[in-house]
């Protein structure tokens, strides 16, 4: 398996997580101290050496916009769809093109 490839499963994973701490804290349960948290090893993955806080507030944001999508009907198609989107940001903002 290449780099893009374990990122793509990380991002998927990640986002996955995401959908379904949302739902159950929507339904009342506190989920505060449950997290995946893979975002850094994504983040090395993709080559980001300075971790700084601007980019995780980034990186959080385009998980955020993707989760906006999200709906358990929808799940399946969204997490072949929103991984590659966010791969490709995360490439073009490594490369400079913010």
């Amino acid at each position: 398996m290449g780099r893009k490839e374990l990122i793509l499963i990380l991002i998927r994973e990640e986002l996955r997580n995401r959908r379904f701490v949302i739902s159950f804290e929507e339904m009342g349960f506190d989920c505060s101290v449950y997290a995946l948290n893979i975002s850094h090893v994504i983040l090395d993955l993709a080559g980001f050496t300075e971790r700084t806080e601007e980019l995780y507030e980034w990186y959080f944001n385009q998980a955020d916009t993707a989760l906006k999508e999200m709906t358990f009907w929808n799940l399946p198609e969204m997490l072949d769809k929103w991984p590659a989107i966010i791969y490709h940001k995360l490439k073009e903002r490594k490369r400079g093109k913010k």
